[in-house]
């Protein structure tokens, strides 16, 4: 659980850059330039030019997000079995229902975290889930590609962080 705070924060910053792109605050020309990075006695030249037009550079924005969201699931998902809380079967309670969603985005995530895919092979986890105000319908999203949408915005990531920690993580702090 040490790394959700740091998961969290990388996903609010890479969503705080994507707006900052997309508001065109950060000059295309000037951050696609050759870098070389040093330390250590190691040395890495990055090229410039890894963008071939704005388009590409508002899409790597887009693709940081994506890939920082994926992180944020797989480790809230990864805090709860480090909690030691194990899948439910049944899913009952709202615990149970927290607990069920998040793994199931985590796994959206966890086969390309770059191009997220819905993946409910098991029945169960193709429902209606509701808890702490959150309201998710998985009925049919199927093996589809994951939109935020699905799950009813991307801040509805961090309302299922919060409700896991006030009711999951709350005896282990």
């Amino acid at each position: 659980m040490r790394y959700l705070p740091t998961a969290f924060a990388q996903l609010a910053f890479a969503w705080k850059l994507y707006n900052y792109a997309l508001d065109g605050n950060i000059d295309f020309g000037k951050l696609d330039i050759p870098v070389t990075f040093q330390e250590d006695g190691q040395i890495l030249v990055l090229p410039d030019r890894i963008f071939d037009n704005e388009n590409d550079f508002i899409l790597a924005f887009q693709n940081q997000l994506c890939v920082a969201f994926g992180a944020a699931a797989i480790t809230l998902n990864r805090s709860r079995e480090e909690a030691g809380i194990t899948l439910p079967d049944p899913i009952q309670s709202e615990q149970d229902q927290c607990v069920a969603l998040t793994y199931q985005i985590r796994n959206a995530f966890a086969h390309d975290i770059s191009e997220p895919k819905w993946d409910l092979r098991k029945k169960r986890y193709a429902r209606e889930y509701e808890f702490g105000g959150i309201r998710v319908d998985l009925r049919n999203v199927g093996d589809k590609a994951f939109e935020y949408q699905d799950i009813g915005g991307p801040d509805v990531l961090f309302r299922i962080r919060e409700y896991a920690e006030a009711s999951l993580f709350a005896e282990l702090r």
